[in-house]
């Protein structure tokens, strides 16, 4: 066994109903407290348990929601500025990965000064701002990752903010959040959990302790995605939840890979939402990436469910391949072809940024420029 590291200091809360679980942790963390979220998670009506219970401990809390979707280094830094002025000791974000990581950019440059392309290299001098994060999607994983992903509005890419500091202290799992969630976005974010579990499994990062996460998340997912989508299913919610925070605990510790080199270099350049991003590659990177771990893809298919009994590992491989494109096509994810934002001008520098992205060297295959390139080319023109 190859020597590893495995890092989990945050503490996890698993319950239906544990959104009003919030104020009660917060209290440990200092007396003022900063509620990130998104003004549409406002209109939800998801926040009102967490401002109750605040006010029933006559807590002293403030609010920021000025978060948008792949969060931007001037909002950010905006949101730090404001918080500094009002003094705060912790922060709660609530929403999905958006949210979370603008609090733990805010939370950097709180403690560290700076701007947040002052700490994309893992050079943080302290931890973040205490940190209880509450996701209301069953995809991002970032609640138990050590890392945050941000918007550079230069070069028009993300920087990644990482190391150890960038751990939220407690998350706060309520699968009862998935209830009123879109359809659609239910779909994309639980493919974004299915890519975060298959990337972690399959990479060259992967360790002992990652693939058992991952692969229990790749089975929850396997049997529950379709059912949350379809069917309303509150076993099928709970699954989810689960399998979301795994596949973030699975990847924190090994790495992502090529699917995720493609997603935020769409998500840098034409602002695509990362979870339909990552969905929408998912299938199409995994199939060239089989030569590289037969065998792990040929599991993947496994854990899914898809009958491979009797196939060579490499048809099983390509088998779960197939099933991941089905049910992408099954979820109405948007194929590449159909994104009005997407311009062929565009795929030189896209296929740069992806071939430079550190981890498009922990896929199983490693491509080349030339190769994204021709992988957009050809999703592009897909049935045109």
């Amino acid at each position: 066994m190859e020597p590893f590291d495995f890092y989990m200091p945050t503490k996890i809360i698993f319950e239906r109903g544990a959104v009003k679980r919030a104020a009660e942790e917060a209290e440990k963390l200092g007396a003022k407290t900063l509620i990130v979220t998104d003004k549409p998670m406002l209109s939800t009506g998801l926040l009102d348990p967490i401002f109750e219970g605040f006010k029933e401990k006559e807590m002293d809390y403030v609010l920021w929601s000025d978060i948008v979707p792949n969060p931007r280094d001037v909002d950010i830094e905006r949101g730090a500025v404001f918080a500094k002025e009002q003094g705060i000791d912790s922060m709660v974000a609530v929403g999905g990965g958006s949210a979370i990581d603008t609090a733990k950019a805010m939370g950097a440059i709180l403690e560290n000064g700076g701007k947040c392309e002052d700490w994309r290299e893992g050079n943080l001098k302290h931890p973040i701002t205490p940190l209880i994060c509450i996701p209301t999607t069953c995809g991002t994983g970032s609640e138990v990752t050590h890392e945050s992903i941000v918007n550079n509005t230069t070069t028009m890419e993300k920087d990644c903010i990482w190391g150890d500091e960038v751990s939220a202290k407690v998350a706060i799992l309520d699968p009862d959040v998935l209830i009123n969630l879109p359809k659609k976005l239910l779909a994309s974010t639980g493919m974004d959990a299915l890519t975060h579990a298959v990337e972690a499994y399959v990479c060259k990062a992967a360790n002992p302790f990652t693939d058992a996460l991952a692969e229990t998340a790749i089975r929850l997912i396997g049997k529950s995605l379709t059912k949350a989508v379809e069917e309303n299913s509150e076993e099928a919610y709970v699954n989810m939840m689960a399998a979301s925070c795994m596949a973030g605990a699975a990847f924190g510790n090994s790495d992502v890979a090529s699917v995720h080199s493609i997603s935020e270099a769409l998500g840098g350049y034409y602002d695509i939402p990362h979870g339909t991003a990552n969905a929408m590659m998912l299938a199409e990177v995994s199939r060239l990436s089989v030569p590289g771990a037969p065998e792990k893809y040929a599991d993947v298919a496994k854990f899914l469910g898809v009958d491979i009994k009797g196939l060579s590992a490499e048809e099983a491989a390509y088998a779960g391949v197939d099933y991941m494109e089905k049910l992408a096509g099954r979820l109405n994810i948007p194929r590449f072809c159909e994104l009005d934002v997407v311009d062929p001008k565009d795929f030189k520098r896209l296929a740069h940024t992806a071939a430079n992205a550190e981890e498009t060297f922990d896929n199983p295959v490693i491509f080349t420029e030339e190769d994204f390139a021709a992988l957009f080319e050809r999703l592009y023109n897909k049935n045109k």
